[in-house]
């Protein structure tokens, strides 16, 4: 070895322990040498994204090193990417386009002098990857819901839904890389998809991905990255939060905080990290937090999240990454809570769809929404803020998903009402559906119209009256005033499990909580078909 083949070597290890000094993620079998090696979550048994984008391939190495790639089938090469190696250490290829399927082998070679060294991954599949995030309801394991036992065993059709479990990490500047990963890329088996309550694997992750591995028939990518008790404020980047007006500090129950709250932390540690790899989407499922905390700005904190993920994963995959990628979401379920709550569930209901009542819309262009409201479980074990049916919550993500993701023409939410008309000396308010309604049952009480008299208001009881396939008419003769607006499901418990009034005859989607002026009817209802 000449002195400059010495020096290379003595720069390969110096940078490395300056960027990941302490990084722990892999054992020495995987490790050819220290300082040259791929990023954190690029490993056996991943899922990369097919075409029509071009998955990002990136990681460590000496500063000028060449660094070539080689995607092999069978052990024939197929493609081959050669970059150099930035002064930050790091170096990225993107891939050509390719159709799902597999396995392949992704081998990297560092080249510096007459130094080499190799680092490889097997089983690689290409498909569909889909990031998954929140706080607990994410986070729940499949061992904690309903028919556990029968969903930990039905993985042997699934071996091409791949798993990825991030670990809860916080950090004060945003990361470069993953500092830990709880599950790294397998295959699902009983064992990693209920390790423990709330740890891993996202239940609400796995059963979403297997409905998508139904309908695709191709590899599905998972990756969970959820804290539970968390608020949005953790999972957001500091520029979103201060374009939203977010106070620095404040207050929250800690009944509903149970991790970190601080700006930014989780945003830090556990989503920029991912932002070079290659989505389809991602979905998510938060918001119990901020019931009580910044609840009146999440209706700009949560389409800002949105829109600063879709940019910050855009940019990180080099233009990969679709600019507007899909992104569903839960609408919050029912729990039992005290008197204080009582406006703030529904509130934050609402203020997920960014105050419009539906999605997509123009404050959130493709978004999808499965809502949860009839999904109540005032017996989980682990709380009624908990519920274990995560079966139809994962069944509805996946509809949108498809409607909104994959362009199937298929209904993703339930009716809204399209028109609201005061039917003069009747005593009744007619509402007309854009889509056909199914009438469950009869509830006097889940409608409520507000009656004013001298700027003073006051909610009552709207009890439902005649229907037919895409009106309803409510009975308002309690209201002697003025009824001045309307609102549906305002209430943490609007309804027991599946048993809410209203529903679309053929999908068993609930209608979703509203609330509308009547002098300006319409909620801003559009057609819930995908186009």
């Amino acid at each position: 070895m000449d002195w400059l083949d010495l020096l290379a070597v003595q720069d390969t290890l110096k940078s490395f322990l300056q960027h990941h000094r302490g990084f722990g993620l892999f054992s020495s079998d995987k490790v050819g040498y220290v300082g040259f090696r791929f990023a954190s979550y690029i490993d056996d048994y991943m899922v990369l994204q097919k075409e029509p984008a071009g998955a990002v391939i990136w990681g460590y190495g000496a500063p000028r090193a060449t660094v070539t790639v080689t995607l092999c089938r069978d052990q024939e090469p197929i493609m081959k990417k050669v970059t150099s190696v930035k002064d930050s250490n790091t170096w990225t290829v993107v891939l050509d386009p390719m159709k799902p399927g597999g396995p392949y082998e992704v081998i990297a070679q560092q080249t510096l002098g007459r130094i080499n060294f190799t680092q490889r991954v097997h089983d690689v599949l290409f498909g569909d990857v889909w990031l998954c995030s929140g706080q607990s309801n994410m986070k729940m394991t499949v061992l904690q819901v309903f028919n556990a036992t029968g969903e930990l065993s039905n993985t042997a059709a699934y071996q091409s839904v791949r798993i990825l479990s991030v670990s809860s990490t916080q950090a004060q500047q945003e990361l470069e890389d993953l500092a830990k990963v709880d599950l790294r890329w397998s295959k699902p088996t009983s064992k990693n998809l209920g390790h423990g309550n709330f740890t891993y694997m996202s239940a609400v992750c796995w059963l979403f991905g297997r409905f998508l591995y139904d309908t695709l028939r191709y590899p599905v990518g998972l990756l969970s990255s959820s804290w539970n008790g968390t608020p949005i404020e953790a999972w957001s980047s500091r520029r979103s939060l201060e374009a939203c007006g977010v106070p620095r500090s404040g207050s929250m129950p800690s009944d509903l905080q149970l991790g970190p709250s601080a700006h930014s932390v989780l945003w830090n540690a556990m989503i920029h990290p991912l932002r070079n790899m290659t989505l389809k989407g991602v979905i998510w499922y938060q918001g119990e937090s901020n019931v009580n905390f910044n609840r009146d700005l999440y209706n700009c904190t949560f389409p800002l999240l949105i829109d600063d993920w879709r940019q910050t994963f855009h940019e990180g995959s080099q233009g990969q990454t679709e600019r507007l990628f899909p992104f569903g979401f839960v609408q919050l379920s029912s729990y039992l809570s005290d008197e204080a709550l009582d406006d703030g569930l529904p509130q934050i209901r609402w203020h997920q769809t960014a105050d419009f009542g539906y999605v997509p819309n123009q404050r959130m262009p493709n978004t999808f929404m499965a809502a949860s409201m009839d999904l109540c479980d005032r017996n989980s074990p682990f709380g009624s803020i908990h519920p274990r049916d995560k079966q139809t919550v994962a069944h509805r993500l996946h509809l949108g998903a498809r409607a909104l993701a994959y362009g199937e023409k298929l209904i993703f939410q339930g009716p809204l009402p399209q028109k609201i008309e005061l039917l003069a000396d009747t005593g009744l308010l007619n509402l007309t559906y854009s889509q056909p309604i199914k009438v469950q049952r009869r509830d006097d009480k889940i409608f409520e119209v507000s009656c004013c008299r001298d700027h003073q208001c006051k909610w009552l009881p709207a009890p439902m009256d005649t229907f037919s396939t895409q009106t309803l008419a409510l009975n308002i003769t309690s209201c002697h005033d003025t009824p001045a607006a309307l609102r549906y499901a305002w209430t943490p418990w609007p309804c027991e499990y599946k048993q809410c009034p209203l529903y679309h005859p053929s999908s068993t989607l609930p209608a979703p909580p509203f609330i509308a002026l009547i002098t300006n009817p319409s909620p801003g209802y559009r057609s819930r078909t995908a186009k």
